[in-house]
């Protein structure tokens, strides 16, 4: 691998989970903290939640690894079960499997080993990963379970870890019981800008190397804005973008490298974003960008005219229903399309017959930075747009728009529309000849 090319100890962004590189930001530590005491003080239920990757296993490993003798834990992490298979699996995890289909007999069991382990001076910890899989009736059986006494303190926690939908799911107006029995609820958010500087670095000195001598401060920011400042992600893109170098015989991670990663890596930010998506093939609405997109059209180096908009998506070609029409044989009716998901622009070609250039490399879908040149037939549109507009400010609303991650695009749903669909009023008709 590429270990010995950059002179590393190890891989620095290996997902595979390994204490070393354990990092904790303050959220994290706070999150750890919080556990803990809740379990020391044999709190019912703890529940966490945060996106995919955001580093909720790294959560409970570090509380778990500390924990000690005094506790007995069971970890489920498939949670798609009823509530009978749900016991046979709590039993299972705690050493004694038991497929009977009986519940009584089952729920007997359980009860016999939290008591047994009650008087043996432990505490019993049952940890259930992607609880937003959990139906009603499960949930219903954990809730009674945690009911498990011996008069004057109660004998089992229950950790519930889980994405966005566990929100939704404890919120749920038949579960009131379940959240007056939680006391600890966090939720983790994503990584700063700041953080996944610090991140970075510090995986890279685990390694054995300095981190700025191999990512640029700006090509760390532009990972930021692309993973979202998810931790998985981060690892994923720079482990890439590693191998990329070696390959290419580079010696540091430029933002031509990353772009490289994505292209090959086919990220899609659309591929989450399914609600956004829907809500606007249904309302044939735009979404109004931060800053406002500027093109600049030109053929052969002379100036032909400037478009701006703030509306996205955004189509380009011959037909007259686009929202920007170029007359050039090369060009299809329906070329591009341009669009901006969480401060990410976008641009994606809608199967046109040439294709489309961006700063001189052909791509089906391609990142937009300020100043990059989309060659369409033989026209040249300059990109223009302030990019860089999320910042650490929790004010800002960044974690609001990240964390529904939720990274993604319209642009399929938009290239399926009919020509009605796309001719909508903020649609403007410019023609370019």
């Amino acid at each position: 691998m590429y270990e010995e090319y950059f002179n590393l100890s190890c891989r620095p962004f290996d997902l595979s989970p390994d204490p070393r590189f354990l990092f904790m930001t303050e959220q994290h530590s706070r999150a750890v903290a919080n556990i803990k005491f809740a379990l020391a003080n044999r709190d019912t239920f703890v529940i966490i939640t945060g996106e995919i990757g955001i580093g909720k296993s790294t959560v409970l490993n570090s509380v778990f690894d500390e924990l000690g003798n005094d506790y007995v834990t069971a970890k489920l992490t498939h949670t798609t079960l009823t509530h009978i298979e749900l016991l046979q699996a709590l039993l299972s995890a705690f050493g004694m499997p038991m497929y009977t289909k009986k519940k009584v007999l089952l729920l007997d069991t359980l009860r016999t080993f939290i008591l047994k382990k009650h008087k043996q001076g432990k505490h019993v910890v049952i940890v259930v990963d992607e609880a937003q899989n959990l139906n009603m009736p499960a949930l219903e059986e954990l809730r009674l379970l945690s009911c498990i006494d011996s008069g004057d303190r109660k004998l089992l926690s229950i950790v519930l870890t889980g994405q966005r939908g566990l929100d939704d799911l404890i919120d749920a107006p038949n579960l009131a019981q379940l959240r007056q029995r939680t006391r600890l609820r966090q939720r983790l958010e994503t990584l700063t800008e700041s953080e996944t500087f610090a991140y970075i670095e510090h995986r890279m000195e685990v390694a054995g190397t300095d981190g700025e001598s191999v990512f640029e401060p700006e090509v760390i920011k532009e990972v930021h804005r692309l993973s979202f400042g998810v931790p998985r992600l981060i690892n994923t893109l720079c482990d890439t973008a590693l191998m990329c170098c070696m390959v290419e015989k580079e010696s540091t991670v430029t933002l031509e490298t990353i772009d490289t990663v994505v292209h090959e890596l086919r990220w899609q930010w659309f591929e989450d974003r399914d609600q956004e998506k829907s809500s606007r093939k249904m309302n044939r609405e735009k979404v109004q960008t931060e800053t406002p997109i500027t093109l600049t059209i030109s053929r052969s180096g002379q100036f032909v005219e400037e478009v701006q908009t703030q509306g996205v998506p955004f189509i380009v070609g011959r037909r007259a229903s686009n929202d920007l029409v170029l007359i050039d044989k090369e060009i299809s009716q329906r070329h591009a399309l341009i669009d901006c998901i969480a401060g990410i622009y976008v641009i994606e070609d809608l199967n046109s017959t040439n294709g489309i250039f961006v700063n001189g490399k052909r791509r089906s879908r391609a990142l937009l930075r300020d100043g990059d040149v989309i060659s369409i037939g033989e026209l040249d549109v300059t990109f223009h747009a302030d990019t860089d507009f999320h910042s650490d400010d929790p004010d800002s609303g960044e974690s609001a728009e990240i964390s529904s991650f939720d990274k993604a695009s319209s642009s399929a749903a938009v290239a399926d529309e009919s020509d009605d669909g796309l001719e909508t009023s903020d649609t403007q008709n410019l023609e370019v000849n």
